[in-house]
């Protein structure tokens, strides 16, 4: 594969995906000022760590805000940890953004965030066997005989 071939690859592949992350991104926001909690939730996530722009601090606790209203306990400690690291005044203004919501109409889902597999159930291990204990007699197992 030339360069140039792998460079239009590379170039059309980032559009197709730019405007699939997009579509994603629009309906999580329309989710989310139609009241949906998880949306909320991912909104200020992405505001707050997705987007890498000064100034995202006030949107993002204003939508952590909004999540934890609802019942969100994720929310609420990323709530709680943003607004240790902001200025009073923006905290304000996120309150008073809070106070202007209103929702857009019936929550629309959310689309599901991808998330990790499922953890597995921890493994549980036997204590260390005491200094005293002799290891078992184990009885070697008998070797094929090779083929020549």
């Amino acid at each position: 594969m030339t360069t140039l071939t792998r460079t239009l690859a590379a170039l059309l592949t980032a559009l197709l995906w730019s405007s699939v992350a997009r579509a994603d991104l629009d309906d999580i926001r329309r989710a989310a000022e139609a009241g949906d909690n998880e949306a909320q939730l991912e909104l200020g996530i992405l505001f707050q760590y997705g987007f890498n722009l000064k100034g995202n601090e006030i949107p993002a606790l204003t939508w952590y805000m909004l999540s934890a209203n609802q019942g969100s306990a994720k929310a609420v400690k990323l709530r709680d940890a943003l607004k240790a690291k902001m200025t009073e005044k923006d905290v304000q203004e996120a309150m008073e953004q809070v106070a202007q919501y209103k929702p857009s109409g019936k929550p629309v889902a959310a689309p599901a965030p991808v998330s990790a597999p499922a953890a597995e159930a921890p493994v549980e291990f036997s204590p260390p066997p005491s200094p005293e204990a002799k290891p078992a007699e184990v009885e070697p197992l008998p070797v094929p005989p090779t083929v020549q």
